[in-house]
């Protein structure tokens, strides 16, 4: 190795530049082959063949399709996918072909999105659960069924705790009842056991309450939910009409009693005596 000369008048220090990126000579589980990270030479046909393959996958498939890696695979196997892809079909890499570079930008923000879901366990439980559903809705019968057939079959997934599957069934129900208050709030119900899709049990609640303003358990559930959600201000009012329907309700009393000892600032004298009375005042 040569040595520095030493700095001064007479001759000053080389410069050294860094070390380049390694060279990926991997095999993928997709069949990529990985070359080095700049190849002198590609083969157009094969490595159009490659994206129009990702594309579908992208388009039709599913994200560990299109990385090429299990559900089970750990983060930084998703990571290694991501950037051994990247390396291959970045339009920079490929300059000397213009009208590849649509296709191949289509592919890298597909290959973005896939790699920030997964590498995210909140949002990779989320999307896990939808292809969950996606799965399941395909496998459910072409024949015509009813709504009482769905609402069956319904009750079934509700008692395995399939409550996805449960959530594929309401919704065909409603799709042919869509002003049953019953499907709705059966529908908002097994929802809300499934934590991502809690915001929409939020949306199906309210539905069932248009439809009948009365109903005691919509409302106690509802409020349970928002409580659930971190809204207890808007779960208060709930628990109060409950109370207003039937004054000896206990548990809604209780919940009642307890959000007011977290929140005594919001309690006014109007909510206060309505909770006294078990009725509504109405004001002159």
């Amino acid at each position: 190795m040569k040595k520095n000369s030493p700095g001064g008048a007479n001759g000053p220090r080389r410069r050294t530049s860094p070390p380049g990126p390694e060279r990926n000579t991997s095999v993928n589980e997709q069949g990529i082959r990985g070359g080095s990270t700049a190849p002198e030479k590609v083969n157009p046909v094969s490595l159009l063949n490659e994206v129009e393959r990702l594309l579908h996958f992208a388009n039709s498939g599913s994200y560990y399709e299109l990385l090429g890696a299990g559900p089970d695979s750990p983060r930084s196997e998703f990571k290694h996918r991501f950037y051994q892809l990247a390396r291959q079909f970045h339009p920079d890499r490929h300059m000397d072909h213009p009208d590849w570079t649509s296709r191949l930008q289509t592919l890298m923000d597909s290959l973005s999105i896939a790699y920030r879901t997964l590498s995210d366990e909140a949002a990779k439980r989320v999307y896990d659960s939808r292809a969950e559903a996606d799965s399941q809705e395909r496998q459910l019968p072409k024949t015509p069924l009813s709504s009482e057939d769905f609402l069956k079959n319904s009750q079934k997934c509700v008692k395995a705790r399939n409550y996805v599957g449960s959530v594929l069934w309401l919704r065909r129900a409603i799709e042919l009842e869509p002003y049953s208050f019953a499907f709705r709030v059966m529908l908002a119900r097994s929802l809300a056991a499934i934590p991502e899709y809690r915001q929409e049990a939020v949306e199906q609640f309210e539905q069932a309450i248009r439809l009948d303003s009365t109903n005691i358990a919509a409302h106690f559930e509802y409020a349970q939910l928002l409580e659930k959600l971190k809204f207890p201000l808007r779960a208060r009012p709930h628990y109060a009409r409950v109370l207003e329907l039937d004054p000896h309700h206990v548990q809604a009393r209780q919940r009642l009693n307890e959000l007011d000892v977290k929140s005594p600032q919001s309690i006014s004298r109007v909510s206060l005596l309505t909770r006294l009375a078990g009725r509504r005042l109405i004001r002159p």
